[in-house]
This record gives C-alpha cells, sequence and structure tokens, in this order.
C-alpha cells in the first residue's frame, strides 16, 4: 500500500506525533509513504528519519499555482491512500486530489463544532472516510452531515514505555526542576490560548492557596496568552505560587515532578498530554469536553468537572490535594486503564486495518462493475 499524507501544518505538536507513530508503524508493515509538507515544516526531518519519501508545496497558499502542481505531482505516482492530516490540508490540498481514484481519507482530532457549510462539505464531499480520534469529535462529523458508515472511531494513543515508572526519580526531578521537596505540585501542560481554559485553572487555584500553602501551579507551554496568563497570575497575588516555565522538554521530569495533572479545556480531542501524565501515573483532573472523560474515568482514575466552572474545578483538586492516597490510588488506575486503552500500536493497527478494508470494499464493488459501462453488472 501507498499513502500520501498531506500535512499543512509548520509545527508540531498532538497531531503530528500521532502521525508519526503512524508512519512509524506503515513503514514497519512494508508500505510505502509519501509525506507532502509546506517548506520549513517541522515534521519534515521525523519523517525522513523514519523513511518516507517527503516533499513540498505551498500548502498554506490556496492562490499558488505551486501549491496544485505539488499536489498533483504527488498523486501522479499513483499512490492507493491520500491521507488528509489537518482540516487546511483537507480543504486546499482536498480540492486539488479531485478526480484522484485514490482512498482519500482525513483524521478529524478536535471537537469544534463542523456544521453544514463550508467546514462540513469538506468532510462531505473531499474524503470517502473520516477518521475520528474520540467519540466527541465523532459526533460533530455526524452533526456536519457525513454519513455514519463514512465515519470510523479511532482512539489515538501514546508510546507508553517513556512515561512508565518516571515517579520513582520524583525527588532528583525535583531538584533539577528546582521545586520544593515538600510541595504539591499541579501541572497543566498545554499550549498556553484561551481555548485550554488556564484562566479558569489559576481561578480555581487562587481559591485554594490559602489553604494549602505548599501547593504550586506549573502552566507548562507557549502561546499567545502567555502575557494575559501572566497578568493574571499577578492580579491574583499567586506570582510565587504559579509558573510559567514555557515549553518544556523533555516533559518526563516535568511529570516525575508533579502530584495532579489539569486539563481544563473548553474544546479538546483526545489531549496527547493527559494521556501521558495517565500513563505516568498521576491522578487528572479534567472538563468533560471532546475525548477527556474517555480518557479519565471519574472517581476511578481522576475527575472530570464541567468546562469553565470555577467552583467545581477547585472542588476537584481541593479533593486531590487534601488526600495522597487518592491521588495514588486514581495515579495507579490511570496508568493501567492507559495502557490497556490507548498505546499508540492500538491506534496505528485499527488505521491501517481500516484503510486495507475500504481499499478491498471498493476493489470488491469495482469488479460488479461493467468496464463498458462502469453500472453494476
Amino acid at each position: 500500500m501507498h499513502v500520501l499524507h498531506i500535512l499543512a501544518e509548520r509545527g508540531y505538536s498532538g497531531g503530528e506525533l500521532q502521525l508519526e507513530y503512524l508512519i512509524r508503524h506503515l513503514q514497519a508493515r512494508g508500505h510505502r509513504n509519501t509525506v507532502l509538507l509546506p517548506p520549513g515544516a517541522r515534521f519534515a526531518e521525523p519523517a525522513r528519519r523514519l523513511g518516507a519519501d517527503v516533499r513540498t508545496a505551498p500548502l498554506r497558499a490556496p492562490w499558488h499555482p505551486g501549491l496544485w502542481r505539488g499536489v498533483r505531482a504527488a498523486l501522479r505516482e499513483g499512490p492507493d491512500v491520500v491521507h488528509f492530516g489537518c482540516g487546511r490540508s483537507l480543504l486546499w490540498g482536498g480540492l486539488a486530489a479531485r478526480g484522484s481514484p485514490a482512498l482519500k481519507v482525513t483524521t478529524r482530532r478536535i471537537d469544534y463544532p463542523i456544521g453544514r457549510g463550508l467546514r462540513g462539505w469538506r468532510y462531505r464531499r473531499l474524503v470517502d472516510h473520516v477518521v475520528a480520534n474520540c467519540a466527541a469529535v465523532r459526533a460533530r462529523v455526524l452533526a456536519a452531515g457525513v454519513p455514519e458508515e463514512r465515519v470510523t472511531l479511532v482512539h489515538e494513543g501514546i508510546d507508553l514505555a517513556p512515561w512508565q515508572g518516571i515517579r520513582a526519580g520524583r525527588d532528583a526531578a525535583r531538584a533539577a526542576l528546582g521545586l520544593p521537596p515538600d510541595a504539591v505540585v499541579v501541572t497543566c501542560a498545554a499550549t498556553l490560548r484561551p481555548r485550554k481554559g488556564q484562566r479558569v485553572l489559576i481561578d480555581a487555584f487562587a481559591a485554594l492557596a490559602p489553604r494549602f500553602e505548599r501547593a504550586l501551579l506549573v502552566l507548562a507551554g507557549r502561546g499567545s496568552d502567555r502575557a494575559a496568563l501572566e497578568a493574571h497570575v499577578a492580579r491574583a497575588g499567586l506570582g510565587a505560587r504559579v509558573r510559567l516555565p514555557g515549553a518544556v522538554s523533555p516533559m518526563q521530569p516535568l511529570y516525575a515532578a508533579s502530584d495532579v495533572f489539569c486539563m481544563p479545556s473548553f474544546h479538546e480531542g483526545l489531549s496527547n498530554a493527559c494521556l501521558e501524565a495517565s500513563a505516568a501515573g498521576l491522578p487528572l483532573v479534567v472538563t468533560s469536553v471532546g475525548g477527556l472523560p474517555e480518557i479519565v474515568a471519574h472517581g476511578v482514575t481522576g475527575e472530570v468537572v464541567p468546562p469553565g466552572d470555577v467552583a467545581a474545578l477547585a472542588a476537584a483538586l481541593e479533593r486531590m490535594l487534601a488526600d495522597p492516597d487518592l491521588r495514588a490510588r486514581c495515579g495507579a488506575a490511570g496508568a493501567a486503564r492507559t495502557a490497556e486503552m490507548f498505546p499508540a500500536t492500538r491506534m496505528a493497527e485499527r488505521t491501517e486495518a481500516l484503510w486495507i478494508r475500504l481499499l478491498a470494499e471498493r476493489a470488491g464493488g469495482q469488479a460488479h462493475r461493467s468496464p463498458a459501462t462502469g453500472t453494476p453488472g
């Protein structure tokens, strides 16, 4: 099977990590992978390292004739599957690929409403099949008018090994990060954007800070909301209690040093950060959006609260901060659940199996058509 992956993103985040897992699996299985990226995309290096053939085209510039030429040149090599890795690549790459006999698929990763306008049209008309990474995203795709038989839920996953057992190094990690050995550390690792809900988390933490004098909040990540978040922390008088270290790499020391992981998002897919924190053995407090309730079993591996509800978030965090045994039980249960449900190998195997099935069904349907008329024989 020859797969052409079209990805218009320049950065590297959760979606790119999932694509890396998928290509690694497909390469190991003997499939050919070609990746079409915009110039300067960070995914080019890992794609080459995995053995994929990397091409470039101005995928973020729909007015540029090189976009159409680049897509069509890649299509002339006859891929069996064209996989659109993001919404922008689906729109512009999908338009350029119209008329190609390849099976066209895309992956949807976030639970924003799609609607039945242009956004929904992309999913109804430019692809043959949509993979949703969680049930909430699948519901959004169905609400956009895509028939149920053309939407498949495949939970994404992570490489478990780098996260398992890391909390045994908690004391050393805290020393390296400059965190007090007796602090109770709440961590959120996410892009600093309003949809991630860090302001709500700061307000919830402010309500708890007087009671839990040793509690610290770490907001790891970079993004457009950093200055506003710093100002919010200052207004709350929490400058000594909230840390914004920027992007942290590698993340293992921070998770090893943490006691609770929180994701207070307003919109989400299936958060890689939550999966990693859970695999590391941290209890999770998350909002009831996207795939977060599929990661966290409420009351078993952590707590799930409504988005934007400061009081509910503060109450859930208070229960975790006040009870070390509860944290330990939820963390252990979450690690076991994540190991069972969310390994990257499972995602890759199910995606490969889906594509092979769809190709076989298409071949079977074509075999039953008259070669002269193209009508059922």
